[in-house]
């Protein structure tokens, strides 16, 4: 009976207590139906119950050492193999351990070990997030996990497996978001797949939170530079350097867009040299992009657009390459050399900027061109020369004046400021005479004369005054100088015929008079500078006195021709406005005439004392 009872309380099987079958009953009514069985069997006796139950109890807390050792023997033995790096082996003895207690955190980290270092981490991270799930969330074991997906992520993407590199990346980025390393794999995954948009959009959000990372500058540089993007890449270059100025990468990538851009420079000049300014306009602007701080490419790219003739974005350029020049250190010596150039190049382009207004008609925005240019050099005869054509267009001689004198100052020797003070004291002349004020004039005509002495025109000018003075013999002398200066014009007739009535060409040129002429004139001459009379040597005799320009470093609004021609046109302009506003015209009509009535007489009083009054009409006009 009792090895009965004994087979009959080994045989009931654990698995039962699943409720599999539907006549099933629990272990504390079978164990109350045994205490019946012994009670029955050996009554009010003790002995055998007591013994059953320590037996019982003994087998019981034998059976939990025993699995309890194994465990324990299994997970030493694993913590050996790790230590002697045999990692294979160390998997197996940690997976029997688990096998005999699988609710042993410990267990789980430890193969996740050993699979890491076999390279199996997606059987790591797998047993990591087991022993996370089993028990409240570890720092370690989540750093460690975190880890796990990094070191995946990173052989996929080793292995050209971007996309799942990126969900390894952002699996570790979730569990350590303040981890930046994490996001900036995930960044670079997105950049091998192409997806640059977000790349950017994620290294924004990065800057935002942490703008004093080099790092973060250069992935985004990187990013601009596959992009295309040179302007906004040397900018992250530059952010970078300028929180580390021994930064790696930022200086590789900036020694490579300096390349870059001084290559294109280079092209850009063979461009422009052969004419092709377009071309080279656009090989500059590329240098410009990829090399911002660079003066000399900002200088470069200012000719061109002058020549170009777009002067606004020229003087941008000139001014942007004088700030560069600035900002270096003074002692340097790009800087040194560039910032005069970059100065005289905006003072040329202020120039050739007011040349253009004039051509176009724009005389005060010329006028205020110069302004500009003149702040920066107050040397230059040209700049006064074309500053005094935009007031003489203007009207204001006297301003004109005054700029045409400041330039013959500058020169003395220099033609075109002779030509243009003479022809401008000529003017001023007449327009005092017609005044009235004829010692004025006179004093104009005689000081534009010693300016220029070979200007015809200003001789007779003065001959009709000097006879409206009573001057016959001056006048005389300056009709005769006036026609050996210029023989064939159209006004050497009428000149001799109002001067020397009764004489031809011949006999004034041959007379006395015009030897003492010749004297004056010869003598006006030699009192010029040693340069002009040079310059007038070889046209001593021709035909036309008038002197050829000089030779300018800047260019002109106008030359000393068109100024000639510019002042005989306004003078003409002036004499037929003078001579319609003179002439009278007779009020004839050729309309209907229209009479509603005839006109009624009335008889008017006569008043001795009423005012004189303007003949009154009617609504017709009288034939007669």
């Amino acid at each position: 009976m009792e090895n009965t009872m004994a087979e009959g309380h080994n045989t009931v099987p654990e698995k039962i207590s699943g409720n599999l079958f539907p006549t099933e009953v629990t272990e504390e009514k079978l164990q109350e139906a045994r205490n019946k069985s012994l009670a029955k069997n050996f009554g009010s006796s003790r002995l055998f119950l007591e013994v059953h139950n320590n037996t019982d109890q003994h087998a019981k807390h034998t059976y939990e050492d025993i699995v309890q050792g194994k465990m324990v023997e299994h997970y030493e033995r694993g913590l050996q193999h790790l230590a002697q790096k045999e990692w294979e082996k160390a998997v197996t003895a940690f997976s029997k351990a688990i096998n005999l207690c699988p609710d042993k955190v410990e267990l789980y980290v430890k193969r996740s070990e050993a699979f890491l270092q076999l390279g199996d981490f997606q059987s790591a991270a797998l047993n990591l997030r087991k022993a996370t799930s089993m028990a409240p969330p570890v720092t370690e074991h989540i750093e460690q996990l975190a880890l796990t997906y990094y070191l995946q992520g990173q052989s996929l993407f080793d292995q050209n497996r971007h996309l799942d590199a990126l969900e390894s990346f952002t699996c570790a980025a979730e569990l350590q978001p303040q981890n930046k390393h994490h996001h900036m794999r995930s960044i670079c995954c997105l950049a091998a797949l192409g997806r640059y948009a977000e790349c950017i959009h994620l290294l924004n959000k990065l800057l935002e939170e942490e703008q004093g990372n080099p790092d973060i500058y250069v992935v985004r540089a990187n990013l601009y530079d596959q992009l295309n993007k040179p302007t906004l890449c040397y900018q992250d270059v530059h952010a970078a350097l300028s929180l580390d100025p021994q930064h790696h990468e930022a200086l590789d990538l900036r020694q490579k867009m300096t390349a870059k851009a001084e290559e294109a420079k280079d092209k850009a000049v063979n461009l422009a040299v052969q004419g092709q300014l377009q071309d080279a306009l656009k090989k500059i602007c590329f240098a410009i992009e990829n090399n911002p701080l660079s003066a000399e490419y900002h200088i470069f790219r200012g000719t061109v657009y002058k020549k170009l003739k777009d002067f606004s974005l020229a003087v941008d350029d000139f001014v942007g390459a004088m700030q560069l020049c600035n900002a270096e250190d003074g002692s340097g010596n790009e800087a040194t050399r560039l910032h005069p150039e970059a100065e005289e190049q905006l003072l040329l382009t202020y120039n050739d900027f007011a040349v253009h207004c004039y051509m176009k008609g724009f005389y005060q925005e010329g006028a205020q061109l110069l302004n500009k240019a003149l702040e920066g050099d107050r040397n230059k005869k040209e700049l006064y020369m074309n500053r005094g054509d935009c007031f003489f267009q203007l009207g204001e001689l006297a301003f004109a004046l005054a700029d045409y004198q400041q330039a013959f100052d500058l020169d003395e020797e220099d033609w075109g400021a002779r030509t243009r003070v003479a022809k401008l004291l000529d003017e001023l002349g007449i327009q005092a005479q017609n005044q009235r004020q004829y010692q004025q004039a006179e004093h104009h005509f005689s000081e534009a004369i010693r300016k220029h002495p070979l200007l015809p025109q200003v001789y007779l000018h003065r001959a009709r005054l000097r006879r409206t003075l009573q001057d016959i013999a001056g006048a005389q002398e300056d009709a005769v100088l006036s026609i050996l200066l210029n023989p064939k014009s159209d006004e050497a007739t009428p000149t001799i015929m109002n001067f020397f009535p009764g004489k031809t060409l011949e006999e004034v040129i041959t007379s006395k008079l015009a030897g003492n002429a010749r004297c004056v004139l010869e003598q006006n001459l030699e009192n010029l500078p040693l340069r002009c009379k040079d310059a007038i040597q070889p046209t001593r005799g021709q035909k036309d006195r008038t002197l050829p320009g000089t030779r300018r470093d800047l260019a002109v609004c106008m030359t000393d021709q068109q100024l000639v021609e510019m002042v005989g046109r306004r003078r003409k302009l002036k004499t037929d406005l003078q001579a319609a506003l003179n002439r009278r015209g007779y009020l004839k009509s050729t309309a209907p005439r229209i009479t509603t009535r005839p006109p009624q007489p009335r008889e008017e009083t006569p008043d001795t004392h009423a005012p004189y009054q303007w003949k009154t009409f009617g609504l017709g006009l009288d034939k007669h």
